[in-house]
């Protein structure tokens, strides 16, 4: 019986067949869904420390770390809710049960899969300020063995720079098992973006802040806009035969846009006064096929489970960048704004840049009931990278490196855990800010390395903590003195990171985490006092703290109080300047009712409850303005 379990349990992580409630939006809830405080995503609610751009003070997106249900996916264009039902990021423990991590972490998406019965759901929203969206999303089962799924989504955005985005959204989903031990999961999305305001970047002229400036208000021109289409489209296959299972993904992902600006604010002053720079380019074009295939041979052998993986992952990606014109508006306060009638420009030829890279590799994974577990992994990828600029010879960059990880955990008791991980990548390099004087250039990948080492502690049934410590390495690109963005160091973040969630008492969850990062810069630029120890945009402390109370003796309604704060933030390159440490708290409810048989979920929110003013930077200087305090109210209904 022991061993049949295991096939069984086997087969269910592989297949990842949802429950049908998964699939109603009225329970949607990250709070209550997530498992540890490292970041989870549902619906359109995301809680946690981390998320796709910022995961130990890197960006696993920026990296090429995104997962689809589990299978490598080279995104170019972001996703549409109509498409995801969540997200979980993977580090530290929660990373182990992947054959091969990776040194950023792991942002592993989910799809909105439809399951067993029809269902319509319904979704609106108002606010923030004056954004109004409605949503729909159907699940319908055709036979036993299929479900289709569709949603569509209109959404007029408006956004605390004072600009707007007008989005008409759409998916399709299908959940086929059309033999015993096989799914098949064809999906397709796009957003269309018929406009998308550029928000305002501002670069200083010295080692000072901004002024305070008035939020919602917008500062650029109006005619520099975005405007075209995002698409992801592909086949999640899974098969299991016994103790064999192949799994395998072929996706396409494309961003084509038509109209494309970068709204600049340069050498602003600490009397507000700048110089307006709008980058009009002749469009831009980013798409990429990509996939992954693994066969595991599972092996039990009494206490012990045994699994061997064996993967293919690829991708072949091409950009279009370049033929820009700089437009010169004036200078001028930011908060008085010049319009200018949108000029007739001629672009220029745009530079080609193509990435093939395939890789790779065999992991052994190793159980041991009630006592451990192991998992080594080795990869051999290949990647090549041609650039052609017009009027000059390509430019190839290659590398062929072999990667290597290992993961331990021992369970010391029922209750606790003890980790250690070391894991080697080759990541994606940033590409160069709108800033840059070569903006737009990416670097060729980075080779980057991770060690990791921490605990898990069942403190109740129902409540846990995780703690941990890191340290990653990757070469560091920043701006030098004329603007030019290349490798200036390389970069140690070393850290902790802790997570502590689960149900306090009936009807009371609590997620509450923390990371704690010292980020040193070292190479020939600190020597030569270029730029300092400190990278620019680095902090010492990310912490975040959600509590949702369902009281038992009114289950129609509950509370949710969302506190989130920093350290303060690297601002110039001596490290003297910094932006000030703040803590943001949020307060929202939820009032569960039924219209006939339908349930419905009302959900209020206000956010940044005392409208602090405060700024963020990049690390090559930039910043941007957060978000005043906002209101929103959204509904949604199920209906079937």
């Amino acid at each position: 019986m022991p061993t049949r379990n295991r096939v069984m349990g086997f087969a269910a992580a592989i297949l990842a067949i949802p429950a049908p409630a998964l699939a109603q939006r009225t329970e949607e809830n990250a709070t209550t869904r997530a498992e540890d405080a490292f970041g989870t995503s549902v619906g359109g609610e995301q809680i946690g420390i981390y998320n796709p751009n910022y995961v130990r003070g890197f960006s696993a997106a920026e990296a090429g770390n995104i997962r689809v249900e589990d299978l490598y996916f080279d995104q170019q264009a972001n996703f549409t809710e109509r498409l995801i039902g969540g997200l979980k990021m993977r580090v530290g423990l929660s990373a182990q049960s992947y054959p091969f991590p990776a040194p950023t972490g792991i942002a592993d998406y989910g799809l909105r899969k439809p399951g067993a019965k029809p269902l319509l759901s319904l979704g609106g929203r108002v606010g923030p300020f004056g954004t109004t969206a409605i949503e729909l999303d159907a699940q319908l089962p055709v036979t036993a063995r299929l479900s289709v799924g569709a949603g569509i989504g209109v959404i007029a955005d408006r956004t605390h720079t004072g600009g707007a985005g007008d989005y008409r959204t759409a998916a399709l989903v299908a959940n086929w098992q059309p033999a015993d031990g096989l799914q098949l999961l064809p999906f397709w999305s796009r957003t269309q973006i018929d406009r998308e305001d550029a928000a305002p970047i501002l670069l200083t002229a010295g080692d000072y802040l901004p002024p305070e400036i008035e939020r919602v208000r917008q500062l650029g021109q109006p005619w520099a806009i975005n405007r075209g289409r995002a698409d992801n489209f592909g086949l999640v296959t899974a098969l299991v035969r016994g103790d064999w299972a192949v799994k395998a993904g072929l996706f396409r992902s494309e961003l084509n846009l038509d109209k494309s600006h970068t709204q600049l604010f340069l050498n602003v002053g600490p009397d507000g006064v700048a110089d307006e720079v709008v980058i009009a380019e002749p469009g831009r074009i980013q798409e990429s096929t990509s996939g992954e295939m693994r066969i595991t041979r599972r092996f039990a052998e009494g206490p012990r489970l045994h699994s061997v993986h064996a993967s293919l992952r690829g991708r072949q990606r091409e950009r279009e960048y370049g033929g820009d014109q700089a437009v010169f508006i004036g200078t001028h306060h930011i908060e008085e704004p010049v319009r200018l009638p949108e000029p007739n420009l001629t672009f220029g030829l745009r530079t080609l840049e193509s990435v093939r890279q395939w890789t790779v590799g065999l992991a052994y994974e190793g159980r041991w009931r009630d006592v451990g577990e192991l998992s080594l992994g080795l990869q051999k990828t290949d990647y090549r990278k041609q650039t052609s600029a017009p009027g000059s010879s390509p430019v190839i960059s290659h590398d062929a490196p072999l990667l290597f990880n290992a993961t331990a955990a021992l369970h010391a008791s029922r209750d606790l855990a003890i980790y250690g991980g070391f894991t080697q990548g080759l990541e994606e390099s940033p590409i160069a800010p709108g800033v840059a004087v070569n903006r737009d250039e990416a670097p060729p990948a980075l080779r980057t390395r991770q060690f990791d080492a921490g605990a898990r502690w069942a403190i109740t049934p129902t409540m846990r903590l995780v703690a941990g410590v890191f340290e990653v390495t990757k070469p560091f690109f920043s701006l030098d003195a004329s603007r030019t963005f290349k490798q200036l160091g390389v970069v140690h973040h070393r850290g902790a990171e802790f997570s502590l969630s689960g149900q306090l008492a009936p009807g009371l969850t609590t997620v509450v985490g923390t990371a704690l990062i010292d980020a040193r810069l070292s190479g020939e630029a600190v020597d030569a006092g270029l730029v300092g120890s400190k990278p620019l945009a680095s902090f010492g402390r990310l912490s975040t703290a959600v509590i949702d109370y369902r009281p038992p003796f009114a289950p129609d309604v509950s509370v949710d109080l969302v506190v989130e704060s920093t350290s303060d933030r690297i601002a110039s390159a001596d490290g003297k300047l910094v932006i000030p440490a703040r803590a943001i708290a949020s307060l929202g409810a939820r009032y569960r009712f039924s219209i006939g048989k339908a349930p419905v979920t009302l959900r209020a929110q206000v956010a940044n409850i005392g409208d602090k003013f405060g700024w963020a930077n990049g690390p090559s200087g930039i910043y941007v303005y957060n978000y005043p305090r906002r209101f929103t109210v959204s509904f949604t209904s199920d209906i079937g």
